[in-house]
């Protein structure tokens, strides 16, 4: 190398401000990825800024839990980490169509509103809103359940099988912070969300809060929803 002359190594991006939430932190460790298809610790605590031991402890819990795999001195992302992506992109244009539909819906009947699709012979809820009483009904976003044992799986067979798609029961609701079971009543509506797939809305809440015309509102819920799906 000629005298006088700099050598100037690539350049690499590096987080200024380190993320002190465990969240953050682990977004920061995942953002190389876009970028690369396997990247090595030193790689990544170079763009990330992390220090090695620190940026080596979230990738072990991140092996751990799949969402990175490890080949040799190298990482990429994981088979689940992958899934989830793809989920996201096979189901975002149901979920941005059916989101102001569902805070619509909980607005004018005071219930709470969820929106699953049918996966196999998996129920996965994809949204849930409700405000304070969302918390009362035992789901949460991302988790599957067996297809018989909840009302929107009901309702998504159904209309799978080409019978009447709207189905309601009962279920305990547990009413917090007293902790005491109420009864409550489940409807569920399912409906072609396109591109192949089956989706449900479902309205749930204590029987005597209802509006009487909560059937009517769901199934134009419903319909609006559909419409605005992809196709």
């Amino acid at each position: 190398m000629p005298i006088g002359t700099i050598r100037r190594e690539p350049s690499v991006t590096v987080t200024t401000e380190l993320p002190t939430t465990v969240m953050g932190r682990v977004t920061a460790l995942l953002a190389p990825f876009r970028d690369a298809e396997s990247l090595t610790l030193t790689e990544l605590a170079r763009h990330t800024g992390f220090p090695r031991s620190s940026a080596h402890r979230m990738l072990l819990q991140l092996v751990q839990v799949g969402w990175i795999d490890r080949e040799g001195t190298s990482y990429r992302l994981g088979a689940k980490f992958v899934e989830l992506g793809g989920l996201a992109r096979s189901y975002d244009g149901i979920h941005r169509a059916a989101l102001p539909v569902m805070h619509g819906l909980w607005h004018s009947t005071g219930l709470v509103v969820q929106l699953a699709v049918l996966d196999g012979d998996s129920v996965l809820y994809l949204e849930k809103t409700g405000g304070r009483r969302a918390d009362d009904v035992a789901t949460r976003v991302g988790e599957r359940r067996p297809v018989q044992s909840t009302f929107e799986g009901r309702a998504l067979s159904a209309h799978r099988g080409g019978t009447p798609s709207l189905h309601e029961g009962h279920a305990p609701l547990r009413i917090r912070p007293t902790g005491v079971d109420e009864p409550a009543r489940c409807i569920a509506a399912a409906f072609d969300s396109g591109c192949g797939e089956t989706a449900a809305l479902s309205v749930t809440g204590i029987e005597v809060c209802e509006p009487r015309d909560v059937g009517r509102l769901l199934r134009d819920a419903v319909a609006v929803v559909a419409m605005r799906s992809p196709r």
